[in-house]
């Protein structure tokens, strides 16, 4: 496949690829044959993963998994060259990927070669959390480590058999795809911010009530909730990681009020900051005593 792929980070059981393709005209590549476990978050374009009897509609705002040992192409559907961050998996830590996911459906399936998932608020943030880090060269051994694996355990943990966007027309996402595309990176990137309907469809050059029916189309949740989940997602993350006291964690993650940030908390996690923070200190002080 004609494509540019820079290595961005590599670990002792990952690498973290970024994959350009350079292709601009719908043809299906020559056979390719994947030799390691990945997790592809595919960030512009459109293209069909196919494998094994299956055509595998993948656009922004879709995961990508695909076992090691089987043969795909690609067909280009889209006149802008898809991009994708890819969390590729050594060979020999398969097995301990299999230990704790290979009991579901599709490790357990051989006909499944490869699935796709929908992206979350909260896998959109991961995924950009990691994007930075990897970029920057800012982020820690650990830090990196520790948000693989969270992304790990919440893609691996939502597998179905629903092929996202199958709703969608061609048009649309001809269309769309480059709106959606630049209303996430904005939401992510300034989640912090009081963001209003207006300034993201003046960003994506769309009027506010077209804005708000294709985000929803494209991601299924409103764009307040969209944001809403990100900033509970950070808000989770600060309280797993860091020392900061509840109200600067809220403060920090976009929230105006601690009484908001506690009610919209409760609803998401179902208990109070504090005693999440609590489980999850006592948890890993468990689970290291175990190990």
């Amino acid at each position: 496949m004609d494509a540019d792929i820079h290595t961005r980070y590599v670990s002792d059981f990952y690498q973290i690829l970024d994959f350009k393709c350079r292709c601009v005209d719908c043809r299906t590549s020559k056979p390719e044959y994947g030799e390691a476990f990945a997790i592809s978050f595919v960030r512009k374009g459109n293209f069909l993963f196919n494998v094994f009897r299956r055509s595998l509609d993948s656009y922004s705002g879709c995961v990508l998994i695909t076992k090691p040992g089987y043969e795909r192409t690609v067909t280009h559907t889209h006149t802008i060259p898809d991009e994708c961050t890819i969390i590729e998996f050594r060979q020999d830590f398969h097995p301990r990927l299999l230990e704790q996911y290979g009991k579901t459906k599709f490790f357990r399936d051989e006909d499944l070669h490869s699935t796709l998932v929908r992206t979350t608020a909260e896998t959109e943030l991961l995924h950009y959390q990691l994007w930075q880090l990897t970029k920057g060269r800012s982020g820690s051994k650990l830090q990196i480590d520790h948000l693989v694996l969270h992304i790990t355990s919440k893609v691996l943990g939502s597998i179905t058999d629903h092929v996202p966007g199958q709703q969608l027309q061609a048009n649309l996402k001809r269309h769309h795809l480059i709106t959606i595309e630049r209303a996430k990176e904005y939401i992510t990137e300034n989640f912090t911010r009081d963001l209003s309907l207006m300034e993201l469809a003046e960003y994506c050059y769309v009027s506010p009530f077209h804005f708000s029916r294709i985000f929803k189309l494209f991601t299924a949740v409103s764009p307040h909730q969209f944001l809403l989940a990100i900033r509970l997602q950070q808000a989770a993350m600060l309280l797993q990681t860091t020392a900061l006291p509840v109200a600067d964690i809220a403060f920090k993650s976009g929230f105006n009020s601690i009484e908001h940030f506690n009610a919209a908390f409760r609803k998401k996690y179902h208990c109070a900051p504090t005693m999440f923070r609590t489980t999850f200190e006592t948890s890993a002080h468990q689970n290291s005593k175990i190990s």
